[in-house]
């Protein structure tokens, strides 16, 4: 392995911890049950201390479809989680091997598994009600930065190298000598 691709394993394996973690958080539901059913009980016990726009949210759509909400959250933990472990590990063991094309979908995936992590982590920070992520925390025994305030920054950063790579890759399809047309004389 060269030098210059050690950055990407550790972005790489970044990207497998967090679908871990999604995936785990799913699974949990899963495995444990009660967590569609117990949505809107959960939501109105610990929004509380929610305000504004995103308490009439709650109040009038969530809570009030909590069952159906329930499912989506578990649903998309599972795919978000399956999403960035199954794309770092396609690339990490096939990227060579991939077509233009899956690599491309590759990519996509990541993005689409970020952004729906990222939405996700943004719903459960403020519905429960949490301070400003990048505030000193209201008790000694609590962290600094918790873990929904560290996953959006991160998921972020997949969404921009993918974004890049994705570009990265329409530049190259476009550079790239089309099979059966003579190369240019002189080239």
């Amino acid at each position: 392995m060269t030098a210059n691709r050690w950055p990407l394993v550790g972005l790489l394996l970044v990207q497998i911890v967090l679908g871990y973690e999604w995936l785990m958080s799913g699974l949990t539901k899963i495995v444990r049950g009660g967590f569609p059913s117990g949505l809107a009980d959960e939501l109105t016990e610990k929004s509380e201390g929610v305000g504004g726009w995103y308490k009439s949210f709650l109040d009038d759509i969530v809570i009030p479809n909590g069952e159906v909400f329930g499912y989506l959250v578990l649903v998309g933990e599972v795919l978000v989680g399956l999403g960035l472990v199954g794309a770092a590990l396609v690339w990490m063991l096939g990227w060579e091997r991939l077509p233009l094309g899956g690599r491309r979908t590759l990519l996509a995936v990541t993005v689409l598994a970020s952004l729906g992590g990222i939405l996700l982590n943004v719903s459960f920070h403020l519905a429960n009600a949490s301070a400003h992520p990048w505030l000193i925390p209201g008790d000694g025994f609590d962290e600094g930065v918790d873990l929904d305030s560290v996953m959006p920054a991160l998921q972020a950063v997949l969404i921009v190298v993918s974004v890049a790579g994705l570009r990265s890759l329409r530049s190259e399809a476009r550079t790239a000598p089309v099979l059966g047309r003579p190369k240019p004389h002189g080239a």
